[in-house]
């Protein structure tokens, strides 16, 4: 990992308590560790957004009953 900067963060409490729970429910150890998370994902859509010719990958998953006869009538 490259050389970490600290910065500081203003936020409202209720936003921060809400961003805590987030981070209760997301697994992560810290808010350093959440707002990391967030810049990298937030860069990617950035990036997504801006470049017209950004290729994208996708998979499209079926999961049916084969033996139900009227998948084909829905």
């Amino acid at each position: 990992m490259s050389n970490l900067i600290q910065i500081g963060v203003s936020a409202e409490e209720d936003l921060l308590v809400r961003f805590d729970k987030l981070i209760t429910t997301r697994g992560y150890k810290n808010r350093s560790e959440a707002l990391r998370d967030l810049i990298r994902d937030t860069l990617v859509q950035y990036q997504l957004e801006k470049s017209e010719e950004t290729e994208v990958v996708g998979s499209l998953t079926l999961v049916y009953d084969r033996h139900n006869k009227e998948l084909t009538k829905h």
